[in-house]
């Protein structure tokens, strides 16, 4: 036996059981706290009389059990929604990590995290100010979201699915675009300046990017010294001044070339491009980089990812899928609205992701396993067929 997990007046948890479907057996949480080992057979019994548990990754859960997928309270559901465009392992282990739980070591332990997490995600919703969050909610909860209630209860705009949504035209409660910025036509920038870097400059940023208790590395060091030759003035017009640098394995190469390279940007006030082979060694850049820019919004304004327009969310594939919905992109009138769901949740996304990445980027693709690709990925310009500035989206 295990207690309940408390409810606070504001926090409107289902009262439904917890399941964690394991290789052999599952466990079964009741609210009351009486905890249920059972065979797969058995739990798939409870499930065909209609119980809709609150599980973690209700898909993988039904693989595990040989069931068809059922209805359910998704924790990543209710995970995507409170903290969109923040990375989770997407197991009740992850989110005990990510929410600072005890990590559940058993499937009982695994089951009482399942309540709890639900629980701390709606108590800091309800702790912070998210104003976007409310109409999308509202739109959410019209079309059938079973964590619908909950969510407007913590956000303090009642439990009920009557939530005001705004009009159709104005892409319901997920036209998201209206919340968006416009970027400005500006001057185009000058010239950056044509200043080398010194080989003393490199090591020296180096050191710093490394820090004072790292391991030596002479090899990382004279790898750095050596690439700072490639940012030198060209010795003829029109031809650039190429280095070939190889290191093996391990040595550090790419703080040794992110080195010469910073320095040179600073002192020249221009850009420098790194391209990659792989989406893996971009992200692996990007993350390095986290050392030259430790702030976040400093490195915002001076780290950039660039990949091909089939990688990004676009607006206006998001705008069309809205409008497809019954209720012109509201989610109400014709009952359960599974597509209002994903959309809500893509636009919770779209709100905080830092550049619309999808491929690689903040987006979870556990998403489009619990959603399916035609409301997740599929909404980027899959097809080639951007039409840039004749879009009303263009400078969002």
């Amino acid at each position: 036996m295990t207690g309940p997990v408390p409810r606070s007046p504001r926090l409107m948890l289902p009262d439904q059981p917890a399941l964690v479907a394991g290789l052999r057996q599952a466990v079964w949480l009741d609210p009351s706290g009486e905890v249920a080992t059972l065979s797969l057979a058995a739990t798939a019994e409870r499930l065909a009389a209609g119980v809709r548990p609150v599980v973690c990754h209700a898909k993988a859960a039904a693989a595990k059990l040989g069931v068809s997928p059922f209805a359910a309270f998704d924790l990543l559901e209710l995970y995507a929604f409170v903290r969109p465009a923040r990375f989770v392992l997407p197991t009740p282990a992850g989110l005990a990590e990510s929410l600072g739980l005890a990590l559940p070591g058993t499937l009982e332990k695994q089951a009482e995290c399942v309540l709890e997490a639900a629980a701390r995600l709606l108590a800091e919703l309800a702790d912070g100010a998210d104003g976007p969050a409310r109409p999308i909610a509202a739109a959410m909860t019209q079309g059938g979201w079973p964590w619908g209630p909950a969510v407007l209860a913590a956000l303090g705009t009642g439990g009920g699915s009557g939530e005001a949504v705004p009009p159709a035209g104005t892409g319901g409660g997920l036209g998201v675009w209206n919340l968006l910025d416009e970027w400005k036509d500006r001057m185009p920038e000058g010239p950056p300046g044509n200043q080398p870097v010194d080989p003393a400059e490199a090591r020296a940023r180096l050191a710093e990017l490394l820090g004072g208790a790292s391991e030596e590395r002479p090899e990382q060091v004279h790898y750095a010294a050596s690439s700072a030759a490639a940012f030198a003035p060209p010795d003829k017009a029109d031809e650039p001044r190429v280095v070939l640098a190889e290191a093996g394995t391990g040595v550090g190469k790419t703080l040794g070339y992110i080195a010469p390279a910073s320095v040179w940007a600073e002192k020249n006030e221009g850009p420098v491009w790194i391209s990659t082979f792989t989406r893996n060694l971009q992200r692996q850049l990007d993350g390095e980089l986290d050392r030259l820019c430790p702030d976040p919004a400093v490195k915002a304004n001076r780290v950039v990812i660039r990949k091909g327009r089939e990688n990004y969310f676009c607006l206006l594939n998001f705008e069309e899928a809205l409008g497809r919905l019954s209720g012109g992109g509201q989610g109400g009138g014709r009952g359960p609205e599974p597509d209002v769901v994903a959309l809500g949740l893509m636009a919770r996304w779209a709100l905080r992701t830092r550049d619309g990445d999808m491929i690689g980027g903040d987006f979870p693709a556990w998403l489009t396993d619990l959603l399916g690709p035609r409301l997740t990925t599929d909404l980027t310009d899959t097809r080639g067929e951007c039409i840039y500035s004749a879009c009303g989206h263009y400078k969002k």
